[in-house]
């Protein structure tokens, strides 16, 4: 298998087009179809299925999609570590994000970082946060930020702690508890939630009810959604409650919701920073930077 044809099948895998694929790579396509057949023959499976019309992945070509863009993404980033080596340069840090907060609390000392160390670039992916922790582990990125990891990818990691706080109630204008300066939980479990979804969220979502369940009481969750843009829209057009960090408020939205303590509850998070030290001097260089950083703020 050669690495650098593995574009041929990702875009196959995209478009479900043979026609499409030879155009994207600017190859024939009996090219592209003589490499899915020689792939096909060397992994001893069929990645897909012909009968149908597009053409549809079968259950290892999904498997294989997943796993050939990650190891593209690693040879790629092999190759610019070669490259920045042979030209004496420093190495990239490369961040996955779960959400905007992560880069609110990082943007004042990356901004501090770059004048320090402009020779450092700081790159940037978001994630969700089921696939942050996998992100890690096949080597996408060099740290992620995030709640709630998936262990299987990250016990072994080193952590950061970022920040330690509490979710409020997000209340949307009109909901009866929309005046209110907090909430006890028997009044917040009384009406519907929406959440982000378990797809999105992984562990974060268990944790959730979890949480809830500790206050005695379980969510009547009636909506889930797939981002956050996605789930405030919920919170407006059907009046639903949601929770959001105590360090985050959609500013677009100032008037129109607000976001209120819960008294008494467990609905409490951890910002952690995962990563792996000596593989990147750049990355090392920017934990300890950045661990002194937080201290002082």
């Amino acid at each position: 298998m050669k690495i650098e044809k593995l574009p041929y099948f990702i875009d196959l895998y995209e478009t479900r087009s043979y026609t499409k694929t030879a155009r994207n790579n600017y190859i024939s396509q009996t090219s592209v179809t003589q490499f899915i057949n020689s792939l096909e023959e060397e992994l001893q499976v069929k990645l897909f299925d012909r009968t149908t019309l597009p053409i549809q992945p079968t259950a290892a070509g999904t498997r294989f999609y997943q796993d050939a863009k990650a190891l593209l993404r690693q040879y790629q980033r092999i190759k610019e570590g070669l490259a920045a080596l042979d030209r004496n340069a420093a190495l990239p840090v490369r961040l996955c994000y779960t959400s905007k907060i992560d880069l609110q609390i990082l943007l004042p000392f990356v901004t501090g970082f770059k004048t320090r160390h402009p020779d450092v670039a700081v790159d940037v992916e978001q994630a969700t946060f089921k696939e942050a922790s996998k992100a890690l582990w096949v080597r996408r990125c060099d740290a992620v930020i995030g709640i709630d990891f998936e262990p299987e990818y990250t016990g072994q990691l080193e952590s950061l702690t970022m920040y330690q706080g509490e979710y409020q109630a997000l209340v949307p204008e009109g909901h009866p508890l929309f005046g209110r300066d907090a909430i006890r939980t028997d009044e917040l479990y009384h009406y519907p939630l929406v959440m982000l979804s378990p797809h999105v969220i992984g562990r974060s979502y268990e944790g959730m009810l979890e949480h809830a369940r500790q206050d005695g009481y379980y969510p009547n969750i009636q909506r889930t959604a797939n981002d956050m843009d996605g789930e405030l829209f919920l919170m407006l057009t059907e009046d639903l409650i949601g929770f959001v960090p105590d360090n985050y408020f959609p500013q677009e939205y100032a008037g129109r919701m607000r976001r209120i303590p819960i008294e008494g509850s467990h609905h409490r998070f951890q910002l952690e920073m995962k990563y792996r030290s000596g593989e990147n001097p750049s990355l090392d260089l920017f934990v300890e930077e950045l661990a002194a950083y937080l201290k002082s703020e």
